[in-house]
C-alpha cells in the first residue's frame, strides 16, 4: 500500500463509496471488472481509512476524544468472496454489526 498517493484528495471516489456504505443499512456491493480490480479497490479503501485516522489524530489532539486516531469508516467491513466463487470480483462494504452473528446465550 506504500505506492498510493498520500493525499486524501486522490481518494474522492473511494470516500464517496464508503460514505454510501455508511448510509446503507446493510451496506453496498461493487461489482468490479476483475478480482484484481476488487482487491485494488479494497486496498485503496483501507489506505483511505489510514489517512482518515491520521487526519483525525491531528484534528482531535486530545487522546480522550473518541475520534482521535479513529475513522468513521472503521465501522465497515470490506470483503471479497473467495476466489472461484461467482462473486469473486465483487467488493462488499458492510456495517460491522452484532446482527451479523448467530449469538447463543450459555445456560
Amino acid at each position: 500500500m506504500g505506492g498510493f498517493n498520500k493525499s486524501s484528495k486522490a481518494f474522492g471516489d473511494v470516500q464517496e463509496l464508503l460514505e454510501r456504505a455508511l448510509r446503507a443499512p446493510k451496506g453496498i456491493r461493487i461489482p468490479c471488472s476483475s478480482r484484481s480490480a476488487a482487491i485494488t479497490l479494497r486496498a485503496r479503501a483501507n489506505y483511505l481509512r489510514k489517512i482518515d485516522r491520521a487526519l483525525n489524530r491531528d484534528i482531535h489532539p486530545d487522546k480522550s476524544h473518541p475520534m482521535h486516531g479513529n475513522s468513521l469508516f472503521d465501522t465497515l467491513v470490506l470483503r471479497i468472496p473467495a476466489k472461484g466463487s461467482p462473486e469473486e470480483n465483487v467488493l462488499y462494504i458492510e456495517p460491522r454489526l452484532v446482527d451479523n452473528f448467530v449469538v447463543e446465550e450459555i445456560t
